[in-house]
Parts: C-alpha cells; sequence; structure tokens
C-alpha cells in the first residue's frame, strides 16, 4: 500500500532498511497491541468483580497493573516510532548521491527534466511517509481480527457489529483511494508547475523589471496559483470529508456497541462489564482502519513519488566507475563526430574529423548556429556524441573517473556559473584536498591575482547565488581561472573573452600560451579575432560541418593573398561570427559539400 507496484534496484536497496526493520516492529507491535487491550480487561473485572465484591485491594492491584501495562505501552509506542523515524533517514541517506546523480546529469543526457526539482520533493515526501504514522497503521491492520475475537467471545453479536463497522470502513478507505490518487497527481503537477514560475522569476527577476515584464509575469503566477489551488481543495475536500465521516462512523458504532451492550445485559445475556468493555474494544478494532485513512493522504503521495523516482533512476542509469587510465600527455582526436542538443530529434554537429596533440591551439570561428557550442560541450562530455567518439591519447573520456577527469579537464562555459562559497573554493572546483599553491597558480595564470587581492577578503571573499557580487568580466576571469586549476591536459574554452576588458584579452591570450607550452590541448570558440593570434590551427565551421581546416600560418597566408569570393566569404564569417547562443540548439541541416581533406586524418 506504501511501497510502488514496481521498484528498480536502486529503490529496493534505497528501502532495505524497512525490510530489516520490519520483523522487529512487528514483533514490537504484537507486544503493544496486547498491552493495548489492558484498558478493556480492567473496565470488565473492575464493573464485574471489584464492584460486586467491594474490594479495595483489588481494585488497587488492577490499578496498579494497568498502570504498568500502559507505562511499558507508551515505552514500546517510543520505540516503534523512533524505528520508523530512522528507517525514513536511513532512506535519504542510502538514495541522496543516486538523486544528486540525477539532478546533475538528466538534462545533459535526456532534455529537459520534468517537474525540475521534484525529485528532492519526492525523497521528502517518502521520507515523512516512512517516519510517519501510516505504515506503523498497516502494521496494526493485522490485529483486528485478534479484536474482533475477543468481541465475538464476549457476544457473537458485538463481534458481528464490529465486523460490519470494519467492513464499512475498509470500503470508505478504498472509496477514498479511487478518488483521490488522481487528484494528488495533479495536485503535484500544479504545484511542480508553480514552484517552477517562482523560481523562474527569481533568477531573472533583472530582466522582468527592465523590460516591464511584471504585469504578465503577474498574470501568469495568478494562473498557476488558482490552478494549484483548484486542485489542491477539491484533494483536500474530498479527504477532510471521508476522514470526517470515518471519525462520525466510528463514534456512531461506538454509541451502537454499547447500546447492543446494554440490550443484552438488559436481556440478561451478558454482564454490566461486557457493556464498557465492548464499547472500548470496538473503537481500539477500528483505530487502525480510522489511521490508514487519515494518512492515505501522505500514503498516495510517497507511492506516486516512489513511481517517480523509479521513472528517473531508469531514465538515467547510475555510472559504473571505471578502472581509470594515466593521465593522456599526446593527442586530441576527434573521429566521424555527430552530436546535439540531448532529448532532441535535431543534429548540430556531423561528421566531424580532426587530431590536435599536445601544445596545440584550435580556434573554432563561424556564425551564430554553426554547431561551436555544441563541439565544446561534447569535446567536454557534457553532453553525449550521437555517433562518433572523442579521444585523448586514444581512450575515450568514460574510461576516467570523474576524479580524474576533474584534473585532465578544464572548461569554460559560455553561460559563467560561479557558486556559492569563496573565491577560492570556486577555483578550487571545490575540492576539500585543493592545495593552496595551485589554486594562486592557477588565479596567477588566468592574470586575476591582483583582481582577487583587490577585493574584501582576497580568496576567502564570498560569492553569492550566480556569482552576485562580481562583474561579468570578473566572473569571466575566476572561470578561467577555475578551467585552469590543476593544470589540466585538455582546455576548452566557449567565447571566454566575451565579457573580458583588454586586460583581459591580454590575460587570455597569455593564459593560452602558457597551456600550449606546457604541453595542453586548447580548444577556443572565439567571435573576436585576437584570439586567432594564440592559435595555431584554425577551424571555420558552418551548418555543422567543418568548411576549413587549416594552421595559423595557411589561414595568413591565405588571406594576405587575393582569393576567391568563397574565400573571402569564408574570412568574413571566421573573423566575425556572431556568439552562438547558449542553448546550442541549432538547426541539424548539414551542408551538402564535404569536409575538406585537411580537416580528416
Amino acid at each position: 500500500m506504501i511501497l510502488a507496484p514496481r521498484l528498480n534496484s536502486e529503490l529496493k536497496r534505497a528501502l532495505a532498511p524497512l525490510r530489516r526493520v520490519l520483523w522487529p516492529v512487528l514483533a514490537i507491535s504484537s507486544v503493544y497491541n496486547v498491552l493495548l487491550l489492558s484498558g478493556s480487561f480492567f473496565m470488565l473485572l473492575v464493573y464485574d468483580d471489584v464492584l460486586p465484591s467491594r474490594s479495595i485491594p483489588s481494585l488497587v492491584s488492577l490499578l496498579v497493573m494497568v498502570a504498568l501495562a500502559y507505562g511499558f505501552q507508551a515505552f514500546l509506542d517510543v520505540v516503534r516510532g523512533r524505528a520508523m523515524v530512522q528507517v525514513g533517514s536511513l532512506f535519504m541517506r542510502g538514495i541522496s548521491d543516486r538523486v544528486l546523480d540525477v539532478l546533475s546529469r538528466y538534462e545533459l543526457a535526456r532534455g529537459a527534466m520534468p517537474n525540475g526539482t521534484q525529485i528532492v520533493r519526492d525523497v521528502d515526501t517518502v521520507r515523512s511517509c516512512l517516519s510517519g504514522p501510516g505504515p506503523l497503521a498497516i502494521v496494526d491492520l493485522p490485529w483486528i481480527a485478534v479484536y474482533l475475537l475477543i468481541l465475538s467471545i464476549f457476544h457473537w453479536s458485538i463481534g458481528l457489529l464490529a465486523l460490519i463497522g470494519v467492513a464499512v470502513l475498509v470500503a470508505l478507505m478504498l472509496v477514498n483511494n479511487r478518488m483521490t490518487e488522481p487528484l494528488a497527481l495533479a495536485t503535484m503537477r500544479s504545484g511542480a508547475r508553480r514552484l517552477g514560475l517562482a523560481e523562474s522569476t527569481l533568477r531573472n527577476a533583472e530582466t522582468l523589471k527592465a523590460l516591464g515584464m511584471a504585469r504578465a509575469r503577474q498574470c501568469e503566477w495568478h494562473g498557476a496559483e488558482a490552478e494549484f489551488l483548484r486542485a489542491n481543495d477539491r484533494f483536500s475536500a474530498i479527504s477532510s470529508t471521508l476522514s470526517g465521516s470515518t471519525k462520525a462512523f466510528r463514534m456512531l458504532l461506538q454509541s451502537a456497541t454499547l447500546a447492543l451492550g446494554a440490550f443484552l445485559v438488559i436481556d440478561g445475556r451478558a454482564t454490566g462489564g461486557i457493556i464498557i468493555a465492548g464499547s472500548i474494544l470496538s473503537a481500539r478494532a477500528l483505530a487502525p482502519v480510522e489511521q490508514v485513512i487519515a494518512n492515505w493522504k501522505g500514503m498516495v503521495s510517497a507511492r506516486q513519488a516512489l513511481d517517480r523516482l523509479r521513472n528517473l533512476f531508469d531514465a538515467v542509469p547510475a555510472r559504473v566507475m571505471p578502472m581509470g587510465l594515466e593521465r593522456p600527455t599526446r593527442e586530441l582526436l576527434v573521429q566521424g563526430l555527430a552530436a546535439g542538443p540531448p532529448g532532441s530529434q535535431k543534429v548540430s554537429v556531423l561528421d566531424l574529423n580532426f587530431r590536435l596533440g599536445a601544445g596545440d591551439a584550435l580556434a573554432v570561428v563561424g556564425r551564430s548556429g554553426s554547431g561551436k557550442t555544441t563541439l565544446a560541450r561534447v569535446l567536454c562530455g557534457v553532453w553525449k556524441p550521437l555517433r562518433g567518439a572523442i579521444r585523448l591519447d586514444g581512450a575515450t573520456l568514460d574510461q576516467w573517473s570523474s576524479d580524474e577527469i576533474a584534473g585532465i579537464l578544464g572548461y569554460v562555459p559560455q553561460a559563467i556559473e560561479l557558486f556559492e562559497g569563496t573565491i577560492g573554493q570556486n577555483i578550487a572546483r571545490f575540492r576539500p584536498d585543493a592545495d593552496r599553491e595551485a589554486i594562486l597558480a592557477a588565479a596567477k595564470s588566468a592574470d586575476c591575482h591582483d583582481l582577487i587581492v583587490r577585493l574584501e577578503g582576497g580568496y576567502d571573499h564570498a560569492i553569492g547565488p550566480h556569482g552576485s557580487g562580481l562583474s561579468a568580466g570578473q566572473q569571466q576571469r575566476i572561470a578561467l581561472a577555475r578551467a585552469l586549476f590543476g593544470d589540466p591536459f585538455l582546455l576548452v574554452l566557449d567565447e571566454p573573452n566575451s565579457n573580458l576588458d583588454q586586460d583581459g584579452e591580454r590575460a587570455l591570450g597569455a593564459a593560452i600560451r602558457d597551456a600550449r607550452r606546457r604541453g595542453a590541448v586548447v580548444v577556443v570558440i572565439a567571435h573576436r579575432p585576437s584570439v586567432i593570434a594564440h592559435a595555431s590551427h584554425i577551424m571555420a565551421m558552418n551548418n555543422g560541418r567543418i568548411e576549413r581546416f587549416e594552421t595559423r600560418e595557411q589561414f595568413e597566408a591565405r588571406i594576405t593573398v587575393p582569393g576567391s569570393e568563397r574565400d573571402k566569404a569564408v574570412q568574413s564569417r571566421s573573423v566575425e561570427g556572431a556568439r552562438e547562443d547558449r542553448s546550442g540548439d541549432l538547426s541539424g541541416q548539414a551542408s551538402r559539400k564535404p569536409a575538406p581533406a585537411g580537416a580528416n586524418e
């Protein structure tokens, strides 16, 4: 009832603590439920034995025994409650790494993630359900049969009345499930849309303000909120109606049991103590069902959350850690590469073939939409190739572990993202074992050491969300230092000078020259001609294909000699290509002209 019908191996492992604690909880619950009978039998003995005999010692003895029973009952209830809290915590710890893995990889492998960060809320939902009273109510359900048996021993009619009451409550529970499950799903979806809109508003507050879009966003927000409230109100209305009906029916049944007991006493077929004991015990028999109904909303939400977690985990399989290889030192080889945005049918780059040796720097130029950013993302392993391979010293990127890749690749994305923390932590990629000298060396290689020490706190200067507190140029230079940290073998820079001034341009050129001198391979996505001066090779892209691949000497010789109109057009596109948009979503229409022989190795 709590668990989804089908669970994959990862969720089964995460829920293993529940299976391990099940039998101890069942044993504790058995003793607990036996002790719950103490109140009923105390009333029965008081009315049938103590009052007729007027025995004070018997009354005191019974009171002491029932007090001890209640104390032990409370202790067992606390123990099993804490055990379930630990089960919820162990579930969350066991699955947290996998959740972060899915969050970091889903959009890179499958496209836009459904419902945004709903996966985090789903884990919280399952944990809350496991730690709450719902599972314990389910554990108590089998004891209804024991209570009904004892009531039948009192008199068969009392047992039959309680059985009818249980059947009615079970029917209400099934109706509750049928009516609320689709509403719970609708509430989740509308709530996710509302939260996504809130996150978008927070992220784009500057644009909304500057372009006068606040009114339009307000209307959109009201629509999303109204949809959420409608779904939530319908869900809550049905749940509260059924919950209220359940409570009212239980009290009615308790009174009916009392009335039936009184009739049996009047008719001489039962004692006076059975009136009270039967009434208390019938209420106890219905309590587990009522508790399940009261927690039904949370259990339905948890079951749906497990379904969504299973689907996400299946969509992004867990990575198998490779054995790892030694650090590459010789070459970058791109073979028959075709790639496009994840989850899209579009192909942004097609049939790319080239080789770069240690110390080479490639400037990739071309118009917006020609595939430059897609190439950068695939070279770094951010997007997977649709076809072909990217090899460092003959090995594909997936043959190194993520920790090893951190020392092999350096990347400056087109859209700079710095994380909350200090400048030093950002440069060190938040590695706890980062060496201070390596951080300083990376900052000096990017020529931003002086820029950093002028800030309050220097390398301990706190960066806010989305790099707040720093200019775009400062963020770009710190991102360059982050890419240079650890002296990576492959350095991919996607328009690293888009926000740089002249000093920044000089620092970028020096960083490229230093990387080449130490034997690194540098790939620079460029739209400013100044970068070409630091490159050993130039590659012009058009419509996702290589239009020209040549050394810098060949490029300079060609542009100094009058050539064909076609050469002039290529030159113009090479030097004046605009920045490719952030999404890398290109037309994918491949040029019919084959790539030049010079690009193929």
